[in-house]
């Protein structure tokens, strides 16, 4: 028997709750919007993150059978949900049975810059059916078909889980969209391993093979990397900032090459240093021109390191 856009709200409230709790959130609080009130969803999620931070999940439930679910629809829900006195985590748009037309992508994503709460769009074309196949019964009432895909529990509930700590990610990244935040890596960036040996044949140069700081600066260029490979999913416009003023050095770093290689006076030393130090300056000029805080100095060992390794720094010895 089909059913009607005020039944799918009801089934979607339990169906969530159980998700959330099913991959390990702490669920606080699920509950449906009063009827008649323009806060621009329809349920609300609230649950610890695991890392003793609560999140409120929008969810803004859409189930039409064959009208065309238009964006310009949804974007009104997002409007009244930043009107709102809520604090969104993220606004999902939930539609099992029509995908969205008429998106503005470059309206949507300069959007969700300002609210600074991500926006996702669960549809038929993001495998919804698979997410409803957890459970049959609400599976045959949503779709109004029997349930006839076999679905792996667990890998269905690690893949959404994943889903949504993408999305508690850009949050994050939104909050601190011009703050730099580089973690101590625990992981090896994906990268050819010559690079790392030809780091150390530029550090030979200015450095005692037991010099200490010799660990610290490797390190310094794997954390920079890695916070590089994180921040293309999540804040992808910083990231090629970063690229594109890490390009600006390699050029004056080919022009401090010249020198060295043109002045017999010019030693490694002076290269290694004279580096450090135009490169500081153009960093801080990088930070007051993007309105950037935090980190300046992990940032800068780690594109100069970053640098030296991809050969275009030339400081070793003649």
């Amino acid at each position: 028997m089909a059913i009607t856009g005020t039944d799918f709200e009801a089934l979607i409230k339990p169906f969530f709750s159980k998700l959330f709790k099913d991959m390990g959130f702490v669920v606080l609080e699920v509950r449906n919007q009063d009827s008649g009130t323009q806060n621009g969803f329809d349920i609300k999620i609230v649950f610890d993150d695991n890392n003793s931070k609560e999140r409120y999940l929008f969810i803004e439930c859409k189930y039409y059978k064959s009208a065309k679910l238009d964006w310009s629809e949804i974007f009104t829900k997002q409007i009244e949900l930043q009107s709102s006195n809520y604090n969104p985590t993220a606004f999902i748009m939930l539609s099992p049975l029509q995908n969205l037309s008429n998106i503005n992508d470059n309206a949507q994503i300069e959007f969700e810059k300002i609210v600074k709460f991500p926006v996702e769009f669960w549809t038929p074309d993001k495998e919804l059916e698979e997410l409803f196949a957890l459970d049959k019964n609400i599976y045959e009432k949503v779709y109004d078909k029997p349930c006839e895909i076999e679905v792996d529990k667990e890998n269905q509930l690690k893949v959404t889980r994943t889903r949504i700590e993408l999305i508690l990610k850009k949050k994050d990244v939104f909050q601190f969209s011009n703050c730099i935040r580089i973690k101590e890596a625990n992981r090896k960036p994906n990268e050819d391993s010559s690079m790392v040996t030809t780091l150390d044949t530029k550090l030979n140069s200015v450095l005692d093979e037991d010099d200490e700081d010799r660990i610290y600066y490797h390190q310094l260029r794997v954390n920079y990397k890695v916070f590089l490979e994180d921040m293309q999913d999540v804040n992808n416009d910083l990231r090629l900032k970063i690229l594109n003023w890490q390009d600006n050095m390699r050029a004056r770093a080919k022009r401090l090459t010249n020198k060295f290689n043109l002045n017999p006076s010019y030693n490694s030393q002076m290269f290694y240093h004279d580096f450090f130090e135009d490169a500081e300056k153009q960093l801080l000029t990088f930070y007051e021109k993007n309105d950037l805080k935090d980190d300046e100095e992990k940032l800068l060992n780690g594109i100069v390191f970053e640098l030296a390794a991809e050969c275009p720094l030339d400081w070793r010895k003649k």
